[in-house]
């Protein structure tokens, strides 16, 4: 290794300069196995690369023999930087890369001994959407009730999992040979025969066409270390010291890969009188993450990895990183709070010497146009008077469906802002696709959006049939739809293709007609659009997660034209189509005045790795963070609970929590209750700018209003009393019906190959199944009054007002309601004070449970029941179908 150029070989006073004890210790440390327990906002990256550093200078290492994974490229490009600056420019030369560029490197080399040529392909995503179309086109596969989308998802999964096709074909379709012509298979005798059979045939086509997809990278790169044990002597030898970022996101496979290139199972040992990282004994590993932000178990990542690091490597030394570098302390003690809930997590506290800080800052908004018209304000406000820049500041939340009503306020302010990690609500392909129905229908003459909803749900209208339309559109100088109309007289069409023109046609017809007789609703002919179109039952009949994503962000277009229309006397189809059109054009406006940063928009999935001055965790009620599809799930629950410990991480100096009192949800608005994760937080670290939205009041108080409230949906209070509904009967946090209701699919046990691992193969399941998460629904559209979804006038006010006194009193007369009721008590006549950890209680619809927590909240006090098989679940104590025994 003499040809090496030349480094940079620090001292060792110069490398642990300016570090704490506990990041010099895990700097220095001398052994084979290093799990470095990174709190966030800790210095993990400062600490790995002084460790590579510290590794050369102090112990002689050359660059070529130290590996260092990074999950992303950015993260790659940033180690490199750092170690430029430490060791020179040859950190250029080094492998600092991410888990896929550094097995490209490996089966670029190596590749032909397991039948790869060092030109291989690699697919992308349309790459291999296209082939399995083309698959199961062949095959005789319903690509609408399987689609390539949901068919590559369990292909990426068994990958991820090293499960071989060889093995899966052999378990549930051994008769079936993978690169035989004219196969028509039609029916299969279960779905894991379908991904078996498909899989096996991709993959042969895949290596015909000497091609791999990105989870074949890591995959096949085990199937060489394995298979060959020369070729993984070599990268024994070479490598002596590997590094891995972000080890709590590594899936299986990724697992597996570490150790095969460590060589940690093959036993070997050092030469008699070698030190340190032998050169015939395994590579000397350190890992460095954090178990409470494994955020990413929807793609594969096992905690597991990390959690049993010491058991995969039993002489592991663990160095916690505690002290955090970027927040206050208020903020640290509400993110510790939230996490230490998690069972079964090692205790790690973070603390920080930058100060107390602010209190962090709530508020209760009645919907979400009000929550999101609030955070406009209060950004505004942080630019004008406290001095931050746009660029300090994001908002975070849990679902891109959330974005909309954002987007719209920070238009509507002039607040400039980007979205990361996601595209803009108008022009998601789902959204732009039920905007281009409305268009068509709204201006038969628009042949873009007509010509792209030929084929959309596909119905078999391809390159041909529109060539007929725009053929004879281009020769009669007319519109395609006119072409359409006058299907009949075009000559030479094909029986089938013009059926199925016809059919669209008809579809077309139909769809307009509807428009012209109520075109004062756009949220019906929204509805009518997404029902005989067949858009939404595409997604709704898909088994992959994202498509379940895309059937939310329908759902708020379907809100946003009711939004419309209750806020709009003179609503028409065409004006809603304006509004949209706005919005959409808006976001392509430049930037004005001195400031030309941007508010930062982002899911919290995405904003992980990322920190700001300031950061607005948006949504935070129960069913949307956390997710209504972890209520009943304790695993899943544990994941959300990381992922509020993340968003609350992100925030450097002023971290603000945002909920909901109503959602709108398919135009309906579904009442929403405050987040657990409120609850977790410590009463004295959140400043309430306002802590009940209107309807909570006057459920608690019957008024006590002050003149800087501001109230949405009157007309959803006046004439009935919201006392007499029962809220959260059917669930812990629900409000009709019963979370995770649904089925779950592909939930079995997949046995898993075994490369090696210590711990042999694992079961993984998955739920495929798209569970029924009920909210009852109050009104027809957003709870909002007036243009802006918001009342603020006295006037009005007054009116609400009077209208309680009168229902108070009728309710008084009637023995209704008693002026002298417990504000602790509901309903239902049960008081907190008579609850204790212990208790036994009979629910209707769970049966027989057990008191395990007790929090007294006056009216909105909360119980925690251990029911047994029906799992644990929170009540909100005055409405809860209960007694106690």
């Amino acid at each position: 290794m003499n040809d090496e150029p030349e480094v940079i070989r620090r001292s060792a006073d110069e490398l642990l300069a300016g570090l704490n004890e506990q990041q010099t210790e895990a700097v220095k440390y001398y052994g084979p196995a290093l799990l470095i327990a990174a709190g966030a906002g800790s210095g993990k990256t400062r600490v790995l690369t002084r460790r590579i550093a510290y590794i050369m200078g102090v112990g002689g290492v050359w660059p070529s023999q130290i590996l260092a994974i990074t999950f992303t490229n950015k993260a790659a490009a940033e180690m490199k930087q750092r170690l430029e600056t430490l060791i020179g420019p040859v950190a250029q030369r080094m492998w600092v890369s991410t888990f896929h560029s550094a097995c490209v490197r490996i089966l670029r080399r190596d590749g032909d001994r397991i039948g790869l040529k060092s030109g291989f392909s690699i697919y992308d995503t349309a790459d291999q959407q296209r082939l399995v179309k083309i698959i199961c086109t062949e095959m005789n596969i319903d690509v609408k009730r399987y689609t390539p989308r949901s068919i590559l998802a369990r292909i990426s999964d068994y990958k991820n999992n090293l499960q071989d096709w060889r093995t899966q074909l052999k378990e549930y379709a051994p008769q079936f040979k993978p690169g035989q012509r004219n196969l028509k298979m039609g029916s299969f005798g279960n779905v894991e025969e379908l991904y078996a059979c498909v899989y096996a045939e991709y993959q042969y086509r895949l290596a015909t066409a000497n091609a791999v997809d990105f989870d074949d990278l890591i995959m096949r790169t085990v199937e060489l270390l394995h298979d060959h044990p020369d070729v993984a002597a070599y990268y024994h030898h070479r490598f002596r010291y590997i590094l891995v970022d972000e080890y709590q996101d590594t899936n299986h496979a990724q697992y597996v890969l570490v150790r095969e290139l460590a060589g940690v199972d093959d036993k070997l040992t050092p030469e008699p009188g070698a030190v340190g990282a032998g050169k015939n004994g395994p590579a000397w590993i350190t890992v460095v993450g954090d178990s409470d932000q494994s955020i990413y178990a929807f793609r594969g990542a096992d905690i597991r990895n990390i959690q049993e690091f010491e058991k995969d490597f039993p002489n592991a030394k663990t160095i916690m990183l505690e002290q955090n570098y970027r927040s206050t302390q208020t903020i640290l003690d509400a993110a510790n709070k939230v996490i230490s809930l998690n069972p079964g997590r090692k205790p790690k506290k973070l603390w920080t010497a930058l100060g107390q800080g602010d209190k962090i800052i709530g508020y209760a908004a009645d919907n979400a146009q009000q929550e999101a018209s609030w955070i406009a304000t209060e950004i505004a406000r942080l630019a004008g008077e406290e001095g931050f820049s746009y660029a300090d500041i994001a908002i975070m939340y849990r679902a891109n469906a959330q974005s909309r009503s954002l987007e719209e306020a920070m238009i509507n302010a002039g607040i400039p802002y980007q979205l990361v990690g996601g595209t803009r609500f108008y022009e998601r392909r789902e959204v732009k696709d039920a905007m281009a129905y409305l268009q068509a229908l709204a201006n038969p003459d628009d042949d873009v959006n007509l010509r792209r909803i030929l084929n959309v749900p596909k119905r078999g209208l391809g390159a041909r049939a529109e060539a007929v339309l725009t053929d004879y559109a281009g020769t009669h100088q007319t519109s395609a739809w006119e072409a359409l109309t006058h299907l009949d007289a075009i000559e030479g069409v094909p029986t089938r293709t013009a059926k199925l023109l016809g059919q669209f046609r008809d579809l077309m017809i139909g769809l307009r007609e509807f428009a012209t007789n109520n075109d004062a609703k756009p949220s019906e002919i929204v509805a009518e659009v997404l029902d005989k179109s067949g858009l939404l039952a595409e997604l709704q009949q898909s088994t992959d997660p994202q498509d379940q994503t895309r059937v939310e962000n329908l759902s708020q277009l379907q809100s946003t034209a009711a939004e419309f229309e209750q806020n709009t006397p003179d609503a028409t189809l065409n004006g809603f189509l304006e509004t949209t059109a706005l919005v959409a054009d808006s976001d392509q406006l430049p930037d004005e005045g001195e400031d030309t940063g941007k508010v930062t928009l982002m899911t919290l999935h995405t904003a992980k790795g990322l920190e700001y001055p300031v950061v607005f965790l948006t949504g935070m009620e129960q069913g949307t963070f956390p997710h209504s599809r972890s209520i009943d799930n304790e695993s899943e629950l544990e994941e959300e609970r990381r992922l509020a410990y993340v968003g609350i991480t992100r925030a450097r100096q002023i971290l603000y929590v945002t909920r909901a009192a109503v959602r709108s949800q398919w135009g309906q608005a579904a009442e929403m209750m405050p987040s657990q994760f409120l609850d977790d937080i410590p009463a004295d670290l959140i400043d309430w700018k306002r802590k009940e939205t209107s309807t909570e009041k006057m459920r608690g108080g019957w008024g006590d209003f002050d003149d800087d409230d501001e109230f949405s949906g009157f007309e959803d209070f006046g004439g009935s009393s919201y006392g007499s509904k029962s809220y959260g009967s059917g669930s812990g946090w629900g409000s009709g019906s019963s979370y995770g209701s649904g089925s779950s699919y592909g939930s079995g046990s997949y046995g898993s190959k075994s490369y090696g691992s210590s711990r042999g193969s694992r079961s993984y399941g998955s739920d495929y199944g798209s569970k029924s998460y009920g909210s009852k629904s109050y009104g027809s559209g957003s709870s909002g009054s007036g243009r802006n979804g918001k009342v603020t006038t006295k006037r009005m006010k007054k009116q609400l007002l009077d209208s309680l006194t009168s229902a108070k009193k009728k309710a008084s007369a009637t023995g209704s309601a008693s002026a002298a009721e417990s504000s602790s008590a509901g309903g239902n006549g049960l008081n907190v004070a008579d609850f204790h950890e212990g208790d036994r209680i009979s629910h209707d619809q769970y049966g027989l449970g057990k008191v395990v927590g007790v929090q007294d909240k006056g009216r909105n006090s909360v119980i925690t029941v251990d029911f047994g098989s029906e799992g644990v679940k929170r009540l909100l104590l005055r409405v809860a179908p209960i007694e106690k025994l």
